[in-house]
């Protein structure tokens, strides 16, 4: 019983550990990030709130075991990262935050596909910091040898794998193409939801194949950006050269239509796309079992790495 109370002490104490530099492309930026939103706040997360606030999938630990679900977040806090300062992120996402999202536009597009790999990054490292904190912190209490293998160093060195990865990627496909306003290297699959009202908006990162962490792997970005009171756009996001294995892998939704292409994006976003946010008035009329199934799926991929089962269960729209 003590052994496992402190090991849920350690947990809340590792997950205080905050990752707060500037992610800006040459990453050579001191001054400290603020909480930017992946998915514009007076815009898209506007159109979908209800009294200012959204539901997104928060992970939570009871009873010594990891579950995820729905709680109600505020629209200003609601998919906030701190990964740029406030020179950098009004800087850089100025196209963005400052004229109406055109999906012809390339450096629109591009700089929203930025923004999800850099909260991407953002989250591996952070991730990796806490597990090296709480490695360092068993060592020196001796729980773990220091010079010794232990599944708690090999965790740590695996997520230090990851966070490399996802840095090489933004470096190659996204920094070097940034600096140089080479916006067509991304190429872009899009499509509109039209006539109906938005419920959902999302910004994730995602490889799309079973390349091991720390090899050269492939990406996209999944968004889906509330536009107006009757449309909401969807957009899928990867370097030029891996467009053959992203379009396969996106295949089962651009491939569809009306419903059950919307069907086919659900499941994608809960199997892969960890960063939505739902409507509370449209969430609050699912069905308590629906929303259980989404939520069980979800902890599923999450924590297990288990893969969704299609389900008509899992429509988010």
């Amino acid at each position: 019983m003590a052994q496992a109370q402190s090991n849920i002490s350690d947990f809340f104490k590792t997950m205080k550990v905050r990752f707060e530099k500037c992610l800006e492309p040459t990453l050579s930026c001191t001054a400290p990030a603020i909480s930017a939103h992946s998915v514009q706040n007076a815009t898209s997360l506007g159109l979908i709130a209800d009294d200012n606030h959204v539901y997104e999938m928060r992970m939570r630990v009871r009873n010594g075991a990891p579950q995820c679900a729905f709680e109600k977040a505020g629209r200003n806090q609601a998919s906030t990262f701190p990964g740029f300062c406030g020179h950098h992120d009004t800087d850089i996402f100025k196209p963005i935050d400052t004229r109406p999202l055109s999906l012809k536009d390339e450096e629109q597009l591009f700089l929203i596909a930025y923004r999800s790999v850099t909260r991407e990054l953002h989250v591996v490292m952070e991730a990796a910091m806490r597990l090296q904190t709480t490695l360092q912190r068993q060592i020196a209490t001796g729980v773990v040898p220091k010079d010794a293998p232990s599944a708690a160093m090999m965790e740590a060195t695996g997520h230090m794998m990851k966070a490399w990865g996802v840095w090489k990627h933004r470096l190659e496909f996204y920094d070097r193409p940034l600096v140089k306003e080479r916006f067509a290297e991304i190429c872009h699959s899009t499509f509109v939801i039209e006539h109906r009202k938005p419920v959902l908006a999302s910004s994730s990162f995602f490889s799309v194949d079973d390349r091991q962490w720390g090899k050269r792997f492939a990406g996209v970005t999944l968004n889906v950006i509330p536009t107006s009171a009757t449309e909401t756009a969807v957009i899928v996001s990867y370097p030029k050269e891996q467009s053959g294995q992203a379009r396969r892998y996106v295949a089962p939704v651009f491939l569809k239509g009306g419903d059950e292409r919307l069907l086919a994006l659900s499941h994608m976003i809960v199997d892969r796309a960890e960063n939505f946010f739902v409507s509370p008035a449209h969430l609050e009329g699912w069905p308590a079992a629906k929303r259980k199934q989404i939520e069980e799926s979800f902890v599923g991929t999450v924590i297990r790495s288990d893969a969704a089962k299609p389900s008509p269960e899992l429509m988010l729209f």
